[in-house]
């Protein structure tokens, strides 16, 4: 039976020695040309009904958000349970003056004049 092994055929009629001769015939199929204009690209998208998620700066785009400048300095974790309407007031606070919630938190402090060292 061990000479037999090789040949040994399966639920499907394969034998064991014409399922290797079929996976060495496989071959990779050759890559799809890819356009190098991003233009095409864009156009292909747009009919196919995709949308940019790219952000876009100018007139009519989002605009230039530069990033906020992280300060080295050690930091502890604060967390607090207040009324909605306290923190919807601080959160838009926050927004509109396009602050992060240490920043504001900071901005409350001095203008309330309490020294933040």
């Amino acid at each position: 039976m061990a000479e037999n092994e090789g040949d040994a055929v399966d639920a499907y009629g394969f034998g064991r020695s014409k399922i290797r001769e079929m996976i060495k015939e496989i071959r990779p199929a050759a890559p799809p040309d890819v356009p190098r204009d991003m233009a095409v690209v864009d156009a292909a998208a747009e009919s196919a009904g995709f949308v940019s998620r790219e952000a876009t700066f100018g007139s009519e785009g989002l605009g230039y958000r530069p990033l906020r400048v992280q300060r080295v300095e050690p930091r502890i974790p604060l967390n607090m349970r207040v009324p909605i309407s306290i923190g919807e007031a601080f959160q838009r606070f926050c927004e509109e003056n396009r602050y992060s919630y240490p920043e504001g938190l900071a901005e409350v402090m001095r203008r309330a004049g309490l020294p933040l060292r």
